[in-house]
């Protein structure tokens, strides 16, 4: 028969837990708050690594990580996770509004204090009178960073209750609340090759990471695969210009490609040979990551990703439906992931 009580040691400190409880809730009893956001199991902010231990991970396990808002404690364990910058609620103002392409634009948002993010992470946006919307804050396609601007790079949608508004009842000088960072799919500083993956404004965060990893590990091997629906939507090609200067190989491709200088290849048919040595990271459409995910957990890769959702009305219910997707699934097993 289990014990009723347990020990979870979490980044050291050995705290007292209830078999069955969740990591997050875990952490809590013992006065240690995991990162963590929509605890449905969708967002992968609260992914944390076993080390050892008793742990269910109710479907969640990627190599030797779990989700720590569903796997549940089974015995005594020992986890971690890796530092991240404290969740705050930060006030500020837009401070303009620019049109990137056809239906993509550029929003900087002055902030009243520094915010202070990871490449990768994403901050929760509430525009004064509207509800709030996910967004990645990313690196100026031109590279003019500014402290206390945060920039986002967002896809306007035909009737949308957000985007379609920006440029005209959201407009400069409209105040914002932005909270955060969360996200899983931040840059760790790891020596191995990494392959950056993305679809549309997925690739903020892809452009983001690409930029600090170029810049801070400047011998690292990085590769990068950018998609979009049509050649259209590929609306970064100073950004990529840059890139490639810097010696970094990049793959663009839409499905009206010319498969010369853009192929027509769905991302995840992309990613060449794997092993379970790269590092890859994964921005952009739910089905593009989970078929990224997919590869990448068959090559025993390792795997980030912060997946976004395109139908602003409708991420609460693919939160619910994703969450009951995860807790259906059976646990992943593989050699790379024993």
């Amino acid at each position: 028969m289990s014990k009723s009580t347990c020990t979870v040691t979490i980044n050291g400190k050995k705290i007292k837990a209830n078999v069955g409880d969740t990591l997050i809730d875990a952490g809590l009893g013992g006065r240690l708050v995991l990162p963590h956001d929509c605890c449905s199991g969708q967002c992968e902010t609260c992914r944390v690594r076993v080390l050892s231990g008793q742990v269910d991970d109710l479907g969640t396990r990627e190599k030797n990580s779990v989700l720590g808002c569903l796997a549940v404690l089974e015995g005594d364990a020992e986890i971690s996770y890796d530092p991240v910058p404290i969740v705050k609620t930060i006030k500020g103002t837009v401070e303009s509004i620019r049109k990137i392409k056809e239906d993509y634009l550029e929003v900087r948002v002055r902030t009243a204090r520094t915010v202070t993010w990871l490449p990768g992470q994403y901050l929760r946006a509430t525009f004064a009178g509207y509800p709030a919307r996910d967004y990645s804050p990313t690196t100026p396609l031109n590279l003019d960073a500014e402290q206390d601007v945060i920039v986002f790079h967002i896809k306007v949608y035909p009737n949308s209750i957000v985007s379609s508004k920006l440029g005209n009842q959201i407009d400069k000088g409209h105040a914002v609340k932005l909270r955060g960072p969360f996200g899983n799919g931040f840059l760790r500083r790891q020596p191995e090759p990494i392959v950056l993956t993305s679809t549309g404004t997925g690739f903020a965060p892809i452009w983001s990471i690409a930029v600090a990893a170029s810049m801070g590990q400047p011998n690292r091997d990085i590769r990068m695969i950018v998609g979009s629906r049509t050649r259209d939507g590929l609306y970064m090609r100073d950004a990529i210009r840059w890139l490639k200067n810097r010696g970094i190989s990049i793959t663009l491709t839409a499905s009206d490609g010319d498969n010369e200088t853009v192929l027509t290849a769905r991302p995840y048919e992309l990613l060449g040979e794997l092993s379970s040595d790269h590092i890859v990271y994964s921005a952009g459409a739910p089905s593009h990551v989970d078929a990224t995910r997919d590869v990448a957990r068959q090559a025993g890769a390792t795997f980030y990703a912060d997946p976004f959702f395109v139908a602003e009305e409708s991420k609460g219910l693919l939160t619910l439906a994703n969450s009951l997707l995860r807790k259906a699934k059976t646990p992943f097993a593989s050699a790379a992931a024993s």
